[in-house]
């Protein structure tokens, strides 16, 4: 029988999630999902005996070995589990992070300082995207493959100069990677949208039909969902009606005034809906466009041009929010 696992991560010492504690259930050690000493040991000893590269490293190889063996399900999406919210008293330790972080005071190149709940909206953002990416939600997965090499059509390629300036990790799949993309993209939605979540098409231009309208931080329009079938189920999952874990309005509303204008929508159908999604529900508007940039890097002209800073106070924030998150480690 034939398994899927071209969209299972690569897990090595240091991942955390779903898809490690399913190796250790085959393993038969403590399925906690934090691969440390022990996972790695009982993985080399998993590789010895199936004559594979006992590297401690889960890879295509070692997963295809561990479906063959232990017969794991055909889906990329294994296993599905519902993100939970976090609790309230973690999205207030995490929004007091984001608001005294240095990013958040940070005066960016011709957009000045964020409005007080743009940070705080992209850190919580994080937290949601973080944890699907730890539960194997197939969106997050894509985010965070490595670098595909293909300039044309994935920001992260068309940017690893710079994050290779930076230290910054894009080369190997997981949520170093999917960091790395996130931080890009924080300075994107600077650039764009100068971190106002219901900002609407550019009124300078004449794109007011509903498939190439611009909506939200990232002033993407819905003729970008084609780069990949992700996007629609990010649109599903969000859609009005849904129960969708959290759209980060709150966050992302405080210190923003938004006009009649800019709440505008174009035409009808999926490309008004879109519109319309990106500006109400910014979670939305941010997973979508993480897909869009490794797949549609064209489609932004600030990418494009280098324009979207990438700062690495952004990721120092992300990379504590993260430990919080995994390893329940103080913010302080």
């Amino acid at each position: 029988m034939a398994h899927k696992h071209h969209h299972r991560p690569v897990l090595r010492n240091g991942s955390h999630g779903a898809h490690v504690a399913t190796v250790q259930r085959c393993l038969d050690i403590p399925d906690d999902g934090h691969f440390g000493k022990a996972t790695t040991e009982a993985v080399c000893k998993f590789q010895r005996e199936r004559d594979l590269e006992p590297d401690g490293a889960v890879g295509p190889e070692t997963w295809a070995a561990l479906a063959e063996v232990y017969d794991l399900p055909e889906t990329s999406d294994y296993p599905p589990q519902p993100l939970e919210p976090l609790p309230a008293a973690t999205q207030q330790t995490i929004a007091s992070m984001a608001a005294q972080s240095k990013i958040a005071k940070y005066n960016w190149k011709n957009r000045g300082v964020a409005p007080r709940g743009y940070i705080t909206g992209m850190a919580i953002s994080w937290s949601t995207v973080a944890r699907k990416w730890a539960l194997g939600n197939s969106s997050a997965l894509e985010m965070a493959r490595a670098n595909t090499h293909d300039a044309a059509h994935d920001a992260l390629s068309w940017y690893d100069g710079i994050f290779d300036e930076l230290g910054m990790v894009i080369d190997v799949d997981g949520i170093d990677t999917l960091r790395s993309l996130f931080t890009l993209q924080i300075g994107h939605g600077m650039r764009e949208s100068s971190g106002r979540h219901c900002c609407g098409r550019d009124q300078s231009a004449e794109n007011v039909a509903a498939e190439t309208a611009e909506a939200g931080l990232f002033q993407m329009s819905w003729n970008a969902s084609g780069c990949s079938g992700e996007i629609q189920k990010l649109f599903d999952e969000y859609a009005p009606g849904k129960s969708a874990p959290i759209c980060a309005a709150s966050y992302f509303s405080e210190g923003v005034k938004c006009t009649a204008a800019e709440w505008a929508c174009y035409g009808s159908g999926p490309g008004r809906d879109y519109q319309e999604l990106a500006k109400r529900c910014p979670q939305f508007a941010v997973e979508s466009t993480l897909i869009a940039l490794r797949n549609l890097r064209k489609h932004f002209g600030p990418i494009t041009r280098y324009e979207a800073e990438v700062r690495q106070d952004a990721n120092d924030l992300l990379l504590a929010i993260q430990t919080v998150l995994f390893e329940g480690a103080p913010s302080a």
